[in-house]
């Protein structure tokens, strides 16, 4: 059995404009492990986005609090929040949201999720369904902080 890559005890908070004036906050939990996608992401990220219509862009981040309380500005983060249809969501569980920061050597790395018994592998899988698979997907947006 695969150990929890996140440590619940430092948590991220990341706010959300959901308009009418109303903000979700999303608490994110820090990645203990290094994991990095490739460079390619992005790029992978923006044809499904041009070629599903249920993978959103956005740009609805209002603020990101680290968990020494700062707020962290920049636009080499931004957040993923996913929602799997039935039989991909069991495989990987309904917390699907992340917050990647660009690498200066244009990988991404994770370092925050929601859920607080993610895996190296159930991660893995999971990008392997929003890259590979768009059909198991109910929806997907991918969001920057607003500046």
């Amino acid at each position: 059995m695969s150990k929890a890559i996140v440590d619940t005890d430092h948590a991220w908070t990341v706010l959300m404009d959901v308009g009418a004036k109303k903000e979700v906050e999303l608490p994110l939990f820090q990645v203990t492990k290094d994991i990095f996608v490739e460079a390619d992401f992005a790029d992978k990220i923006k044809q499904l986005m041009l070629e599903n219509t249920h993978y959103l862009p956005g740009n609805n981040v209002t603020s990101i609090e680290s968990p020494e309380h700062r707020d962290i500005l920049g636009k080499a983060l931004f957040v993923i929040v996913c929602f799997l249809k039935d039989y991909a969501e069991g495989m990987t569980g309904s917390l699907n949201h992340f917050l990647f920061g660009e690498m200066r050597d244009h990988r991404y790395r994770l370092i925050a999720a929601a859920d607080r018994e993610l895996t190296s592998e159930r991660f893995k899988f999971f990008m392997r369904v929003i890259t590979r698979k768009p059909e198991l997907v109910k929806s997907l947006v991918l969001t920057h902080q607003t500046q």
